[in-house]
């Protein structure tokens, strides 16, 4: 599989854990109805406490667990498809992309994080918790259990809790992990220049249409620097406004650094890209022939 496929398939897999919050609003309705006064919630101290150990065991009962250990696997796949990407495109062996990642204090970090965000530790200090404090203010604000269940409904159904803790924590975790692979291989073999791999939609942002459609894919480290001078200086995105044709034709008016993330400098570029939800991929390249 190549690297874009791989993190196709891992949006898929996240994105297809649709039953846990029906669960948690199914059984925290139940247990808001078993503790009322007088028709407003009501819950005993003894009770309260053990809210995120009832949130967490349907958190283990659904599929999230399943389906995050199949996300997990796919960092080693992608992996050894960027390394037999590298292969391809600069002649580098796969094998020497892969020793050169694995000695690279980075991959621990990012490995770490990611286990956290999606493990235990993260579902228990902040999904779980976010979860157990809606409950905790409609203790704490006497409401109605009419009300406390159209707040945890808004909560969990309405704005779907799940996939919004994804959203925050994980949506582009693999690509951001390729990023950073081909920003190390770029320091390692002195790379000069960069690939911009995908289309372009109508969604796109000024600075990926302006890398893809204007400079057609085919960057050289001086045009990366003054574009990111541009549309992101000192790691600022832009405010100033740009107008740009779309890929349908139409002319769209945004801030040039519109969707980039604060800090995204030439050093990071292939992490970090067109910002937010980019799924373009950054390869660095030995310099383009003149």
């Amino acid at each position: 599989m190549k690297p874009s496929e791989i993190i196709e398939k891992g949006d898929t897999i996240l994105y297809s854990i649709n039953d846990l919050d029906k669960r948690m609003y199914k059984r925290l309705v139940k247990f808001l109805a078993n503790n009322t006064l007088g028709g407003k919630v009501n819950i005993s101290n003894e009770d309260l406490a053990q809210i995120e150990d009832i949130i967490y065991d349907e958190v283990k009962s659904s599929d999230y667990e399943e389906n995050i250990s199949k996300y997990l696997l796919l960092l080693n796949k992608l992996e050894d498809a960027i390394s037999q990407q590298q292969f391809e495109i600069n002649r580098i062996k796969a094998q020497n992309i892969k020793d050169l990642w694995n000695g690279d204090i980075l991959k621990t970090k990012l490995r770490d994080k990611i286990v956290y965000d999606l493990g235990v530790g993260g579902i228990k200090d902040y999904f779980v918790k976010g979860i157990a404090e809606v409950i905790r203010e409609a203790n704490y604000f006497n409401l109605t259990i009419d009300d406390a269940i159209d707040k945890l409904g808004k909560v969990l159904i309405d704005d779907e809790y799940t996939k919004r803790y994804l959203n925050q924590t994980s949506r582009d975790t693999l690509s951001q992990y390729q990023g950073a692979i081909n920003d190390a291989v770029r320091v390692a073999y002195e790379l000069k220049d960069i690939l911009y791999i995908g289309n372009t939609i109508e969604a796109t942002r000024p600075v990926c249409a302006h890398l893809r459609d204007t400079l057609k894919g085919k960057i050289t480290s001086e045009q990366l620097k003054q574009t990111l001078s541009e549309y992101c200086p000192n790691g600022i995105p832009s405010d100033k406004r740009i107008t740009y044709t779309t890929v349908n034709g139409d002319e769209h008016n945004a801030k040039k650094g519109s969707g980039m993330i604060e800090g995204t400098r030439f050093e990071n570029f292939g992490q970090l890209r067109g910002g937010y939800a980019c799924r373009h991929e950054a390869i660095w390249v030995r310099a383009f022939k003149k």
